[in-house]
């Protein structure tokens, strides 16, 4: 990747500091994109990333990471995302406070990510058979994680902060929860003709949900089921699931995992020198509401330019006082290395869903494809 480094008197913050430098980064696709519910349309994703930092005299490295992102939906709606994280780091290790990964995530490896190509509208990762968030985003999104390596093997900590006001917490009727909090440790060694990667981690929290969102059609078809069913089985729908028919929190299933929420998981991964790469990870959840389990393999192949990529994945979900939903999903990713930072990339992802909540028995399916040009700066 190519970067343009921008350094001057001007970014030394303090007169003693060593060294300071921007670097800039970033990429950009162009493409069509279509699916269930999704018109066949163009697709344009920019990503301009700022890493910012500096040294001490004593050896001591500061510094920032500042992701600015703007791209098209799927429905053609143009959002805006930027993300930023500030970092600490030295002989003790690192200390990172911001849009980071929670020490569960940063130790395992994702299925969905190992030898892929990518896509330009993440059809490999979109899908509802993934999962590399764990409870991370479950208060405000800001981490604050301390991570240590020593030759192959590392180590890390992380919390995550309930910050809602005062008045919000009246108006929820609740106290604020206590720190999210996760450990994660990964080991890397080079075994024969490759490298082999093991992660395993454990989460905690008061509380705890995970989302799936859903198609417009999607929506339309579980709430034509829900509308004949009783009150009783609308309410606990509601409850366990986060569905209720023809509101606000109709689009999506969100698992209410509730209180005194806890997460393990482990996974392995193994990359040859051949070109040929396989993962897989494992997780259990449980809550007071909600208990489940997660797992999911992947595996890449490069050879000359062509990079080839699959993965799969379930997630199995059942309420305590009843109800399941049961969701699975696989993604293709195939890329074409143009040299120079071009490439051309095609991708599919399908995701399949099965609620049961007392009389409530519904399935449903939904697919996403993409191709286009990405391009790394």
């Amino acid at each position: 990747m190519k970067k343009v480094l921008l350094t001057s008197t001007a970014l030394v913050a303090f007169a003693g500091a060593a060294a300071a430098e921007v670097s800039l980064s970033g990429w950009a696709e162009m493409g069509v994109i279509g699916g269930s519910d999704i018109t066949s349309q163009f697709f344009n994703d920019v990503d301009v990333d700022f890493t910012l930092s500096g040294e001490t005299d004593g050896g001591l490295t500061f510094g920032a990471n500042v992701d600015l992102d703007e791209a098209g939906d799927n429905l053609g709606n143009e959002t805006d995302d930027m993300g930023i994280d500030v970092f600490v780091s030295g002989e003790f290790g690192t200390v990172t406070l911001g849009d980071t990964d929670g020490a569960l995530d940063w130790a395992l490896t994702d299925p969905a990510g190992v030898g892929s190509p990518g896509t330009i509208a993440d059809d490999e990762t979109a899908h509802w058979g993934r999962q590399d968030t764990y409870l991370d985003g479950s208060y405000d999104g800001q981490i604050l994680r301390y991570d240590y390596s020593y030759e192959d093997f590392g180590f890390a900590i992380s919390i995550e902060q309930d910050d809602t006001s005062d008045y919000a917490l009246d108006e929820q009727d609740r106290d604020a929860y206590d720190y999210l909090w996760a450990i994660g440790a990964k080991w890397s060694p080079e075994l024969g003709a490759g490298l082999l990667k093991l992660g395993i981690g454990y989460q905690e929290g008061d509380f705890g949900e995970v989302g799936f969102g859903l198609t417009d059609q999607m929506v339309d078809d579980l709430s034509e089921i829900v509308a004949d069913a009783s009150e009783e089985d609308q309410d606990a729908l509601s409850a366990i699931f986060g569905f209720r028919a023809n509101s606000d929190e109709a689009d999506e299933l969100t698992v209410a995992l509730g209180e005194n929420t806890k997460v393990w998981g482990l996974s392995a991964a193994y990359e040859m020198d051949n070109g040929f790469s396989v993962g897989a990870v494992y997780s259990q959840w449980d809550g007071d509401n909600v208990e489940g389990d997660h797992w999911a393999i992947g595996a890449g192949y490069t050879f000359d330019a062509f990079t080839i990529h699959a993965n799969y994945g379930e997630h199995s979900f059942e309420g305590d006082s009843g109800g399941e939903l049961d969701t699975d999903g696989y993604g293709v990713a195939l890329g074409y290395d143009l040299g120079g930072g071009l490439s051309i990339l095609g991708g599919y992802g399908k995701s399949e869903y099965d609620i049961k909540v007392g009389d409530v028995d519904a399935s449903d399916d939904f697919d996403t494809w993409s191709l286009g040009l990405s391009m790394s700066f």
